[in-house]
């Protein structure tokens, strides 16, 4: 199915001066949706030429052999004459060196005409128009922040230096990101090869395979904060809010903080009441909030440290202290500690592995909860404190919460059709399932997903969504409109986990929705869960 969103015929010129090329590719045309598209021909350079200056058409397939010159030529004098219209390069048989030379003379995409099928040509048209429009926006942009900077005078200077300053704290943020990432990539690397090297030796491949579990978790967790924060900052959590006592919930964070604290031999003291202090919160995110600010605490002052929690109520608030003796805040860099982006210490030396927006995350929490954060700092060296105040709950009569189904149930034998573009992902899925005792079936492309469907009937699907040939949500509608793929099971499987992602598998026909990479205890359960089906 095309990706292709608009109601406008697109007209796209072919540069080709062999007219059975031509009439091929007028012939894949024809196997695309015609409303969408309308192509014409010219078979030589200097018409091809006079055409683009004319500004007719909205996508160009030059072929880099034109008589009268070469595409590439082509293409570095449109650019020249302010072409903006995307073009697309097309080669023959031993000319596959020309890709980086097409994609710096301008060209969007570079296609093999050996190679090339509906599909492929049909998403190429659609990438190249997706970046036209995404050009022309970020230029509109651009356009406007011009004209706002300079109407605004004296704020010009002041304007330009904070967008300076987040760019470069940007840039940071995203060397310190390829950093976190390829951490855990080494010890896995080599476990890899421990695993070839040794695998008749069952301590060694233990070893290696609990390094590498950790080290997934860790890469994991990484995605994770990601994708928390672009959901929170940009308002897609709900809290499901109840009463919680404070006090208790801090020793439990404390609890499960205590390998981390031992590792690092701190000395951590925490004081609060006896009796209940409760306020009205989400208990999964206040104890992410704890859990925050402790790590922080932990990561952040030298081995052998000590840190305070306390919890206590003043007047309508009840107030949750965090301090340290760790490596402190400098003045400068106190009032921004809170912001998306912000390393206090970016140098190659720092001791304290992540991403710092474990603050970001504590305030945008916070804020949803009603309350407040405040950090201070007596300077670099001399500790922090973060403080954060939460309204005390007012007893009032409540909607009780359903009561969370506990029992398990077993799980049983499923046929499970695996689709995925990534073999190894398939592959691998397909082994841990046969392994759990179910029967399995992959494939690697949508036509291929519907095709092993039909024949293979599964109980079960489990469908990446960026498919080739067709995509996962299609994939999904095709299965659900036949009469033996009512009752099949569908789970979306997907690097996608917004909430207007899940809302359009939900719509899709999808019964789940899981994120990779998707823990196999969590598919275990899920699949136990449907035991009653």
């Amino acid at each position: 199915m095309s990706e292709l969103q608009t109601e406008q015929r697109v007209r796209v010129l072919l540069v080709d001066d062999d007219r059975d090329d031509y009439l091929l590719t007028r012939e894949l045309f024809a196997g695309m949706d015609t409303r969408r598209y309308e192509m014409d021909w010219v078979p030589d350079y200097h018409s091809a030429l006079k055409s683009i200056e004319r500004n007719e058409h909205d996508v160009y397939l030059l072929d880099y052999r034109t008589g009268g010159g070469d595409g590439l030529e082509l293409l570095r004098e449109a650019v020249a004459k302010s072409s903006k219209e995307p073009a697309i390069l097309l080669a023959g048989q031993g000319e596959h060196a020309l890709d980086v030379d097409a994609l710096q003379a301008g060209a969007v995409d570079y296609l093999d005409k050996g190679r090339l099928d509906v599909a492929t040509l049909d998403r190429s048209i659609c990438h190249a128009l997706q970046r036209k429009r995404d050009q022309q926006a970020f230029e509109q942009r651009e356009q406007q922040r011009t004209g706002e900077l300079s109407r605004s005078g004296p704020q010009l200077r002041q304007l330009t230096a904070e967008m300076s300053e987040s760019d470069r704290s940007k840039n940071e943020f995203l060397a310190m990101l390829g950093h976190e990432l390829r951490n855990p990539l080494a010890p896995m690397r080599n476990c890899l090869q421990i695993l070839q090297l040794q695998a008749h030796d069952a301590d060694a491949v233990r070893a290696a395979a609990k390094v590498m579990e950790r080290q997934v978790g860790q890469m994991t967790r990484l995605v994770d904060d990601l994708q928390e924060i672009n959901r929170i900052t940009r308002g897609k959590i709900e809290l499901h809010r109840e009463r919680v006592d404070l006090p208790a919930l801090v020793n439990q964070v404390v609890e499960a903080a205590e390998a981390q604290v031992q590792c690092l031999d701190h000395d951590v003291n925490v004081a609060s009441p006896w009796e209940p202090l409760y306020v009205n919160a989400d208990p999964t995110r206040l104890a992410q909030i704890i859990a925050n600010l402790l790590n922080n605490a932990c990561k952040f002052t030298q081995k052998s440290g000590f840190i305070s929690l306390s919890v206590e109520q003043e007047g309508e608030h009840a107030v949750i202290q965090v301090r340290d003796n760790g490596i402190g805040i400098a003045a400068e860099h106190l009032p921004r500690v809170f912001d998306m982006f912000m390393q206090t210490d970016t140098s190659l030396e720092r001791s304290a592995s992540g991403l710092g927006m474990g603050l970001t995350l504590v305030k945008n929490l916070v804020e949803m909860h009603g309350g407040t954060v405040e950090a201070r700092s007596a300077g670099t060296g001399k500790g922090s404190e973060f403080t954060v105040r939460l309204p005390v709950f007012v007893e009032q009569r409540m909607a009780p919460r359903a009561a969370a189904a506990a029992s398990r149930s077993t799980t049983l034998p499923r046929r499970i059709l695996v689709v995925d573009d990534n073999q190894d992902a398939a592959s691998s899925l397909a082994t841990l399932l046969k392994l759990a005792g179910h029967e399995t079936h992959t494939a690697y492309d949508g036509m291929e997903a519907l095709l092993a469907a039909a024949a293979f009937r599964p109980d079960v699907a489990l469908l990446d969504i960026g498919l080739p040939s067709l995509n996962g949500f299609e994939v999904a509608r095709q299965i659900r409109a036949q009469p033996w793929g009512k009752s099949t099971v569908l789970i979306a499987l997907t690097g996608w986990g917004q909430d207007e992602d899940r809302l359009r598998s939900g719509e899709a026909g999808f019964d789940g929705h899981l994120i990779k990479p998707a823990d196999f205890s969590a598919l275990q359960k899920l699949l136990a869960g449907l035991a009653a089906r």
